[in-house]
């Protein structure tokens, strides 16, 4: 579990895989790690958002050659404190969406990723499987 959470904190940028009515969606999105929990926001209304709220489960790929992980689980509500720490970690990298975020141009979700069983590769041979529950 440790290279695990390591491997999460050294990383910023995931690929998440969603699913509804049996079209998976993959996407390219920042997470931020917040007292060991990643944090997502996207959209509502976008594909991505609505796949969330109608199907929790999610896979997500973290890393690069030769140390990467994919991670089974899935999505539950943010808490309002972690939605304020992660926007807080956002609007520091990005100082540009504070304005319209504030002012409701942009309206984001968060959503705490739930893990559930996590693949980890360092390059040699099989993946390790870490039952993270």
């Amino acid at each position: 579990m440790e290279k695990v959470m390591k491997l999460l904190k050294e990383n910023t940028v995931m690929n998440l895989a969603t699913c509804c009515n049996d079209k998976p969606r993959s996407s390219i999105m920042e997470y931020i790690m917040i007292d060991g929990k990643m944090i997502i926001a996207t959209d509502p209304e976008s594909i991505k958002g609505k796949n969330l709220s109608k199907n929790p489960r999610v896979s997500l790929t973290v890393g690069g050659m030769p140390t990467f992980m994919a991670i089974d689980g899935t999505v539950e509500d943010a808490s309002p404190k972690e939605t304020e720490e992660y926007n807080k970690i956002l609007f520091e990298r990005y100082p540009h969406f504070k304005e319209p975020m504030t002012s409701g141009m942009i309206v984001f979700k968060h959503f705490r990723v739930v893990f559930d069983t996590a693949y980890y590769s360092d390059g040699m041979g099989p993946a390790a499987v870490i039952k993270m529950k």
